[in-house]
């Protein structure tokens, strides 16, 4: 089979890199996908990430702007089952295009709108574009620099990814629905909504200002206080640099007794999170620790601690990890043919499926070279779906039970995401609970809107209630190290006897086997060892301390996708499957613009440059006369044209050296020059001011103040009323205001959920729907029963 939604048609007509990326996680995984091009492509189209985003696709050119194109698109749109686009509400309503007609000409057709920040928000109808987000919500001053002063541009495009991502969860579960319903349906997704949905592990509001982690510079040496846990980069004696990760039972002694201060650090049973650090362990773990590891060269930290089982990667360059020897083991490797390089090296499909795996993708496609099959397009019948027998649903993943066995956030985080859209998720928790309990708002954002029960798996009967619950559950999503399932009674095989139609999740850190498989694995270690933080560092530069998104949320964002893509797959064939979604194969596909060339070389789709201020000059953050930043993104030919106007010389616009994207990445340092200059004999105001009055795209940077944008958005009352953020008054942690619903969908059909359940909170309820007994469960939970645990 070509991959879990083979034979679903999706026409991607978008103009923002988030809708390639989005198609390409279709494409990779079955889908056909036919990209509708301008004519002469949008403005990133001759950019090197074009030969891993528009991979897998065939490319069309349309001018929607010309009526017999428009009809064309709609015979597409006619056969499709997706449509994808970025026109804003009133050009999609001037096309003919917007919501309410395009439901009713196709019916069963689901559409997606990427927007900037969505119609229901205080910053509706800005200009698109991930910088400008970032300067506006404040993602800039999150991350400090040793380099300068001031905020720093994004070097790694987590709310690209981010809104993708967001747009193939909601577009398939909409297609689910369409399954039950019969009907499709619209939806928007905004980089606001990528935004925060990379921000409630450290976000959320709580009267005492109670946090795991400090506010401020999340890459700042003291960021997690005296929480009894380390996680951070360190530079080697050898000059290089390596992440660690203390989590896991006994990790944190067994850390330092390999860098030499057992003597200092006493060992705690139990969770060790739970327990502060005193004032001299306090001083070594956010001191001491530096010196310490400069001792020795990388090589000899990195065995040493994976020999005592912590968490430990090396920090490489994006895509230097596709030569090592767990990507070589697990295939993730691919090669593909290439008109420039010859050959190049590429992360592979990002999720596998036993049943249905995806084929290697071919070469992103030409500008238009697939116009001549057009007729051929244009002649398929209106799109075939199968009839679902649960019966009308109102939110889309309504009647579908998850069972969540996991630990820590991303596995979590990908149940979370499922619950938000209807699906009822049971967290299942061993009697000790998760060890990510004691963290206040990191558990709560993995676990808002669950159930819990509470079963001994070690024990004939808590394991065979386990399996009674599968036994009726449509998915089983784990994280647990490779083979542990197994023994517990929970493997794959095991459960498929049980449940033929089950859809099993494992979202391990390496994979299920390799040579690295048995490591443990923690964000944001596998976000350096696959080149994020050099992304972020800038050319030239040591890597950075810390990017904005990281493999937890990452990991958690594919794993909801992965089971999705599982579900639409058993629609057409009946069956369940196994699927692996390692965080190791998120991280390589959220890096995934950059890949090797035929001499396995490294080649950047996009680098931040040495100042850590842009990508290039039209998009780019700029210093002001007062002090302050703008940030500008006017690549394509329109806001181009626009900041010409504002710079006072409309003629730019008709320069040859300028006369297109190609042409203007290719004359970069002149125009870098001469917008420095502009930039700098003026104010922040007086600048946006002119940029505004011109319609160039255009914001002022927030820099770090007292309040980051996302503490704000936590009290606004718009957030409250649009469903962003909700309030409870009897969470774990008594009165808090957290994150709800990262999407349009999720606000539209979540309703009030409920924060994180306490431990075992449920476990009653549940037992009683798979028909146990008083006495039984009474029995059940009687065993479950050990000394109080924290909330």
């Amino acid at each position: 089979m070509a991959g879990p939604l083979e034979n679903l048609v999706v026409v991607d007509a978008s103009q923002v890199m988030p809708g390639s990326i989005a198609s390409m996680l279709l494409a990779d995984h079955g889908a056909d996908v036919i990209r509708v091009e301008p004519p002469q492509g949008t403005f990133f189209a001759h950019d090197l990430p074009r030969k891993s985003w528009e991979r897998g696709k065939r490319s069309v050119t349309l001018d929607l702007a010309a009526p017999a194109d428009r009809d064309t698109l709609r015979g597409l749109l006619a056969t499709a089952d997706v449509f994808i686009h970025s026109l804003g509400s009133a050009d999609a309503a001037a096309l003919g295009l917007d919501r309410a007609a395009l439901e009713l000409e196709f019916p069963a057709l689901v559409t997606c709108a990427l927007s900037a920040y969505g119609d229901d928000t205080p910053l509706a109808g800005r200009p698109y574009g991930e910088s400008l987000a970032a300067a506006v919500l404040g993602t800039m001053a999150e991350k400090g620099t040793s380099h300068r002063p001031g905020p720093v541009y994004l070097g790694h495009p987590a709310l690209h990814y981010g809104q993708a991502f967001l747009a193939v969860i909601d577009i398939l579960a909409l297609l689910r629905k369409r399954h039950e319903n019969g009907l499709g349906e619209a939806v928007e997704v905004s980089l606001m909504d990528a935004m925060l949905a990379q921000s409630p592990m450290n976000s959320w509001w709580h009267p005492e200002g109670l946090s795991y982690i400090k506010k401020g510079d999340t890459a700042a040496r003291d960021r997690f206080g005296r929480t009894r846990l380390v996680t951070g980069l360190f530079e080697c004696g050898d000059g290089l640099y390596l992440q660690m990760h203390t989590g896991g039972l006994g990790g944190f002694k067994a850390a330092f007794d390999v860098l030499g201060f057992g003597d200092r650090i006493k060992a705690v049973q139990g969770a060790e999170m739970a327990i502060p650090l005193e004032d001299e362990e306090h001083h070594i773990a956010r001191v001491e620790i530096y010196d310490a590891f400069l001792t020795q060269p990388r090589d000899y930290w990195v065995q040493a601690f994976q020999k005592v089982d912590v968490a430990v990667l090396p920090v490489l360059e994006p895509a230097e990890v596709l030569l090592d020897d767990q990507v070589e083991f697990v295939g993730q490797r691919i090669a593909l043919p290439d008109e420039d390089f010859g050959t190049i090296y590429q992360a592979g499909p990002a999720v596998r499926f036993s049943e249905t795996s995806p084929q290697t993708p071919t070469p992103a496609p030409r500008i238009g070279q697939h116009n001549g099959e057009l007729p051929v397009m244009l002649a398929r019948g209106k799109p075939q779906f199968v009839a679902g027998t649960q019966g009308k649903v109102r939110a889309p993943l309504e009647g579908l039970r998850v069972l969540d066995f996991s630990s820590f956030f991303a596995c979590g985080y990908g149940g979370r995401l499922l619950s938000d859209l209807g699906a009822d998720v049971i967290k299942v928790e061993t009697p000790d609970g998760d060890q990510m309990r004691p963290l206040p708002s990191c558990f709560d954002a993995a676990q808002r809107g669950k159930r819990d029960v509470v079963l001994n798996l070690k024990s004939p009967e808590g394991l065979a209630a386990a399996h009674d619950l599968i036994a009726g559950a449509d998915v089983v999503m784990h994280n647990l190290r490779p083979g542990k399932a197994d023994k517990l009674g929970l493997g794959y095989a095991q459960l498929a006897a049980l449940n033929p139609q089950l859809i099993y999740a494992f979202l391990p850190g390496y994979g299920s086997q390799g040579p690295k498989s048995k490591l443990k694995s923690f964000a944001p270690l596998v976000s350096g060892w696959t080149g994020l933080l050099y992304e972020g560092g800038g050319a030239g530069n040591p890597p950075t301390d810390g990017v904005f998104g990281n493999e937890d949320y990452n990991n958690g964002f594919l794993g909801a996708v992965a089971v999705l893509m599982a579900i639409e797959a058993r629609y057409r064939t009946g069956k369940g499957q196994y699927l692996e979604c390692p965080q190791l194969h998120s991280s390589l596909f959220t890096t995934a613009e950059h890949f090797l060339d035929a001499d396995r070389k490294v080649v950047y789709g996009f680098r931040l440059d040495h100042e850590q201020m842009g990508f290039n000059a039209l998009d780019r953050i700029y210093p002001t006369s007062d002090g302050h930043f703008v940030c500008i993104c006017c690549r394509d030919d329109a806001r181009f044209g626009a900041l010409a106007a504002a710079l006072g010389q409309p003629g730019l616009a008709q320069d040859a050296r300028f006369a297109d994207p190609a042409a203007r990445s290719r004359h970069d340092a002149e125009l870098r020059a001469l917008l420095e200059a502009w930039f700098a004999g003026r104010t922040a105001a007086v600048a946006k001011a002119a940029l505004d009055a011109a319609g160039a795209a255009a914001e002022i940077v927030r820099e770090q103040g007292k309040t980051a944008w996302v503490d704000e958005v936590l009290l606004a009352d718009w957030a409250e009323q649009s469903g962003r953020v909700i309030e409870h008054f009897n969470a774990r942690f008594g009165h808090i205001r957290e994150f709800a619903y990262f999407t349009e969908l999720g606000r539209r059909y979540g309703g009030r959920k409920p924060s994180a359940p306490q431990l075992g909170e449920h476990s009653e309820e549940i037992l009683r729907e798979i028909g146990y007994d008083e006495d039984k469960i009474a029995a059940l939970v009687a065993m479950t029963r050990k000394q109080p645990v924290a909330a």
